[in-house]
């Protein structure tokens, strides 16, 4: 389907969408449109969608893959619908139930204490891990944010940092007076630690001067979730949760939790009022005499 082509360039030149989340749409449409080559049905009707929705459910994948899915051949149909090759979105005929959504796996403000607590911050390794860590919960930011910071975009006198979002989209997040003392301190330790011969001016660098991986930063989470004895299936990406969540729990106003998010709806910053309202469920159940158990 020569379409394909036309819409990753689409995606590359006008949506300015990196490389994986291009190879991420592709991947998705290419998976439906052989779905539909091998049933013989038509790729843009309602009732294709239905049965390919069946079809991944039936195959066990998660309901946010699904979603996921859908998106990517939303986003396809509509450039079609620009193109003038089909008249309507399949798509949004279809009502997706909220019971679809499943929040993610969040850590608890006792838990990130305790993870804070295990790090041991008396050597480099030990400083900066507490820092990357400390930055995820802080800031929200996405790790491929966070690993493609450099000391540039750093402004501790305003105490802020910029980071590059996805398409590309920059945006200032706030540091708090803490976070912006270790940033100092980390700054003559990765001087005098981490650098060896160029640098490339990222913040965060492994042992031998490179700016870190996404591997090398999910396995820093996994050594201190699993020192700190906390059996919940942790990633670098459940601290953005974290702090979404927490955020949202205390009082905080949905659409600057949205601007902090880098989120460009105000729908997908809703996923975290469910841990709100489940709160304040928890506590009518456990402390109102009409709701205990």
């Amino acid at each position: 389907m020569k379409e394909i082509e036309f819409y990753r360039h689409f995606l590359i030149n006008e949506e300015s969408l990196t490389k994986n989340s291009v190879d991420a749409y592709i991947r998705d449409l290419k998976g439906y449109l052989k779905f539909v080559q091998i049933n013989k049905i038509k790729y843009d009707s309602l009732e294709s969608i239905l049965l390919y929705i069946k079809e991944l459910l039936n195959k066990k994948y998660a309901v946010e893959t699904v979603l996921r899915k859908l998106s990517s051949l939303s986003s396809f149909f509509d450039f079609l619908i620009k193109e003038k090759k089909i008249d309507k979105n399949p798509i949004l005929f279809l009502d997706k139930p909220k019971k679809w959504f499943k929040l993610p796996e969040f850590l608890t403000e006792d838990e990130v204490k305790k993870i804070f607590d295990i790090i041991d911050t008396s050597s480099a390794v030990g400083l900066r891990d507490n820092l990357i860590i400390r930055l995820l919960y802080s800031s929200g930011v996405r790790v491929s944010e966070l690993l493609n910071i450099k000391i540039s975009d750093c402004d501790l006198k305003r105490g802020v940092v910029k980071v590059k979002g996805k398409g590309n989209k920059e945006r200032f997040v706030p540091l708090n007076r803490k976070i912006v003392g270790m940033l100092e301190t980390y700054f003559h330790v990765r001087h005098n630690y981490f650098v060896k011969g160029r640098d490339e001016g990222y913040l965060f660098l492994n042992k031998n001067g490179k700016r870190l991986s996404r591997v090398y930063c999910w396995k820093i989470i996994k050594k201190y979730v699993k020192k700190a004895s906390i059996k919940k299936n942790i990633s670098p990406h459940s601290f953005r949760h974290s702090f979404a969540t927490h955020l949202l729990a205390n009082g905080a106003d949905l659409r600057i939790i949205q601007l902090l998010l880098g989120h460009a709806s105000i729908s997908t910053t809703e996923i975290y009022t469910q841990v709100a309202d489940d709160k304040m469920r928890e506590s009518l159940t456990n402390y109102h005499p009409r709701f205990k158990r």
